[in-house]
């Protein structure tokens, strides 16, 4: 198995968010094909190590990577990652037919659909999962890490994808062990969560 997450290239702005100065947006959180890619980390099971793919000329490694794995792993990698990833000219049938989302399963184990449905789906983001299950949380925020990456700020944004990589692994390894997860809508019930075949 491989656990994978991207960050994008371009901002996104809020509402009523003035867009700052020398930084290149694209049109929102389902604007996939103007998104871009600026790193991809992953980490890798069979050789029990993290890697870093910054920079458009090592997704090719990436791919090569996903190749030779049978189930390659993210969280919201169904509903967002892969969108991403098709549109930066990776293979959406090898995504499609080795992807395993840890969020979408959560939501399954909730009785919920299993892509997004507002306000239902609302509460499970990796931060609320991982404080509900572990009492950590995320080391940013996803949407600050594009204009950090047009800044320069690359070490920052690929500190921030690997934590975001390493909770990740936490949660599938506890699913793995446990198959269920702790709701972080209360802390208490007990959702049961599909492992990875």
């Amino acid at each position: 198995m491989l656990i994978y997450d991207i960050e994008i290239l371009k901002a996104i702005s809020g509402k009523n968010e003035e867009r700052l100065p020398h930084i290149d947006y694209c049109e929102g959180w389902h604007d996939h094909a103007n998104m871009g890619i600026s790193c991809i980390c992953a980490y890798d099971y069979v050789e029990d190590r993290y890697r870093v793919f910054a920079f458009v000329n090592h997704f090719d490694e990436f791919r090569e990577l996903i190749a030779k794995r049978d189930i390659i792993v993210g969280f919201n990698n169904i509903g967002f990652d892969n969108k991403v990833m098709v549109h930066a000219g990776f293979d959406s049938d090898v995504l499609s037919a080795k992807s395993y989302d840890l969020l979408q399963q959560i939501w399954i184990g909730e009785g919920l659909e299993d892509h997004f449905v507002y306000p239902t789906h609302i509460g499970y983001g990796l931060d609320d999962v991982c404080k509900a299950n572990f009492g950590v949380s995320k080391s940013g925020h996803g949407a600050s890490a594009p204009v950090q990456w047009q800044r320069g700020e690359y070490g920052k944004v690929i500190d921030y994808c690997l934590n975001d990589i390493r909770l990740t692994k936490r949660l599938l390894d506890h699913v793995i062990a446990h198959g269920c997860i702790r709701s972080p809508k209360n802390y208490e019930s007990v959702i049961r969560v599909r492992r990875p075949n």
